[in-house]
């Protein structure tokens, strides 16, 4: 392998680390090999960015007692060069910046940063990557809801606990439950906590207001 393969690998490290904690925390269609390792290589240069911010703040900051001068990274060079060496410290720096990275880029995702500025731009009216159920799930007013089973005939009322898609079904774990007949909304019974699995289409979910929680 030669160098450059080797630093196009160490280069990818902080990404591949902060592409992996992004995928845990974040709701999105599910990544090829191509699409995981072009947002490992994004990440990874947003970390080394992130690095290079630093040090030239700390030359900004320097220079109140000595003449500014601008420090450059290793890897810009090495990158490209092969005369270049990677500093380890550098690679080590930029890997415990991984993890804000991933935060950061997560919290853009999970709260529709770019999608919403695209709404008022209105250069697009799309919500996200994630589907429709997945939209709804993660509303922020989605706390109490009702889950109507017409397979069971069971409503079913109580607290988001989590929730999962996949190809053939939802799931659903419900806390605090109340369970009702579908046909008449009759009270059947009361649990702690109830899992729900349907194939795809077979449950309707519906937000519960804080009137309707108090009524209730």
């Amino acid at each position: 392998m030669n160098q450059l393969a080797v630093t196009l690998v160490v280069l990818l490290l902080p990404g591949i680390i902060a592409a992996i904690i992004f995928d845990k925390i974040t709701s999105h269609s599910k990544w090829d090999a191509f699409k995981f390792a072009l947002y490992s290589l994004v990440l990874g240069i947003f970390c080394y960015s992130l690095l290079q911010a630093i040090c030239w703040g700390a030359d900004i900051v320097r220079c109140i007692t000595a003449p500014l001068t601008w420090s450059f990274l290793s890897i810009w060079n090495s990158a490209l060069q092969t005369e270049y060496s990677l500093r380890a410290i550098e690679v080590c720096f930029a890997v415990v910046l991984s993890a804000p990275v991933a935060f950061f880029c997560s919290y853009l995702v999970n709260h529709k940063v770019f999608n919403k500025l695209a709404s008022r731009m209105g250069v697009s009216q799309k919500f996200g990557d994630e589907n429709l159920f997945s939209y709804f799930m993660n509303g922020v007013d989605v706390v109490w809801v009702y889950v109507r089973d017409r397979d069971a005939a069971l409503t079913y009322s109580g607290q988001v606990v989590s929730f999962a898609e996949n190809n053939s079904c939802h799931e659903i774990v419900l806390g605090s439950v109340r369970v009702y007949a579908y046909e008449n909304s009759e009270y059947l019974y009361e649990v702690a906590n109830v899992y729900i699995c349907r194939p795809l289409g077979s449950l309707v979910v519906e937000s519960i207001s804080d009137e309707e929680l108090v009524d209730e």
